[in-house]
């Protein structure tokens, strides 16, 4: 009788409708690094997985996470790498127009 009454509660219910996410744009490792933490939320926050899956699952996610970090801070490195060598160039150029231009 518990069974039935279950069954027909279920079936009373709605169902879940599934609304996929909007596609995000995976050109910048902080793109990478906004999903990964997204999905970690989503998996915390099922109440229905394992214990054991979702801590396979986090330490998979916090192991993607990290990687995208670093490459985030590589990037910012790098950039800030050439942003130097460029003024380096603009000065080095500047001094080779002033020292033709003293020659004359």
């Amino acid at each position: 009788m518990n069974l039935v009454r279950r069954v027909a509660n279920l079936e009373a219910t709605l169902p879940v409708q599934y609304v996929p996410p909007e596609p995000v744009p995976f050109e910048k490792p902080a793109d990478v690094v906004e999903v990964v933490a997204e999905c970690v939320n989503a998996v915390r926050a099922d109440p229905f997985l394992d214990p054991s899956e979702k801590a396979r699952t986090l330490g998979f996610l916090s192991a993607i996470g990290l990687r995208a970090m670093a490459q985030k801070d590589m990037a910012a490195r790098l950039e800030a790498v050439e942003r130097v060598l460029k003024i380096r160039r603009e000065n080095q150029q500047e001094a080779a127009l002033n020292k033709k231009r003293r020659k004359w």
